[in-house]
């Protein structure tokens, strides 16, 4: 069977994670957006079908 359909017919997909970027785990590597983020859920919160 060619790859490709292999691939394409399976539910669960083939994924290969890096160990090496567990390094970045505790780092915050955008503190601008990060800070911005917090700052627009404090103004206008989670969408109600997230909060209950």
């Amino acid at each position: 069977m060619n790859v490709t359909v292999e691939v394409k017919k399976r539910k669960i997909p083939i994924v290969r994670v890096d160990k090496s970027l567990n390094k970045y785990d505790d780092i915050v590597l955008f503190p601008d957006k990060l800070k911005k983020a917090n700052e627009m859920l404090r103004r206008v919160g989670l969408p109600k079908q997230w909060t209950t």
